[in-house]
């Protein structure tokens, strides 16, 4: 049984499609996730303004760049380009590049990925992933973020690549450093008693990843996101197996709690 199945059949129902998997819960379809198509486009832009608009028109990728974007990352076979689909609506997605870039090299967003076009950055022979972009609706399934980090985890795993790299935010920061003062670089490196960050997103890429601690602090690393002070974190990821299953735990833990949440809401003969 190839791994990918394996970690699938232990933790969620599912049926593999070519380059892709689709969930299924009684029969009916919950979520697909798949290679982007270039007719995803409006779907895809749709929740890139969603997701990235309160941050700012600099957040977002033109139309025109993410067309390119699902050109050059889906035109080999491997594909890098990933969405989750809900009866025919994107409803997420996660782009990833190899690339040959060091983490010393990604000094921030725009460094690792070129600006968002990816010309410079897109390497099939890096030894290196960098996710240039990680999206999800808030009317997604629950549990979409952790089924599409999964896919990207699989392609880390099966490409044998190095270190999975990406920038967070930390919009945690804005609001400590107006209570109390804090610098940002104080501020990334504070714990939480399991010593997991305590930024809340930087703890859930540390619970995604299996326990792969921020790398590096990034000054100026993304400008338009105010939350963050305009200031990002590198992760470095590099144990693939334990990401997969860390995100394969995830998946089956979430999937527990709406099974028990589904089930108080059925009801029950007196």
């Amino acid at each position: 049984m190839p791994f990918q199945h394996f970690i699938f059949s232990l933790f969620f129902p599912r049926t593999v499609l070519g380059g892709g998997f689709t969930t299924k819960e009684g029969g009916s379809t919950v979520l697909t996730v798949r290679p982007a198509k270039d007719e995803d486009v409006p779907g895809i832009m749709r929740v890139e303004r969603e997701t990235f608009g309160d941050i700012g028109e600099d957040a977002m990728a033109a139309e025109a760049v993410m067309r390119e974007r699902v050109g050059l990352c889906n035109r080999q076979r491997h594909s890098w380009f990933w969405v989750a689909e809900k009866n025919g609506e994107v409803v997420g997605d996660l782009i990833l590049q190899p690339t040959g870039l060091t983490p010393e090299e990604c000094t921030s967003w725009g460094a690792a990925t070129d600006d968002g076009t990816l010309r410079r950055t897109f390497d099939l022979r890096g030894e290196n992933v960098y996710v240039v972009s990680f999206a999800v609706c808030a009317n997604a399934p629950h549990g979409t973020s952790y089924l599409l980090a999964h896919a990207a985890f699989l392609e880390w795993f099966r490409m044998r690549k190095k270190l999975f790299m990406f920038c967070s935010r930390m919009p945690g920061f804005k609001a400590m450093h107006d209570k109390n003062g804090i610098s940002p670089e104080e501020y990334w490196r504070l714990r939480r008693r399991d010593g997991s960050p305590r930024d809340s997103m930087l703890h859930l890429y540390w619970e995604m990843t299996g326990g792969s601690n921020p790398h590096q602090f990034l000054r100026d690393g993304f400008p338009p996101d105010e939350e963050s002070g305009g200031h990002g974190v590198l992760f470095a990821a590099d144990d693939p197996v334990r990401a997969l299953r860390a995100a394969a735990n995830l998946i089956h833990a979430h999937g527990v709690r709406e099974g028990l949440r589904n089930l108080e809401e059925v009801p029950h003969d007196k």
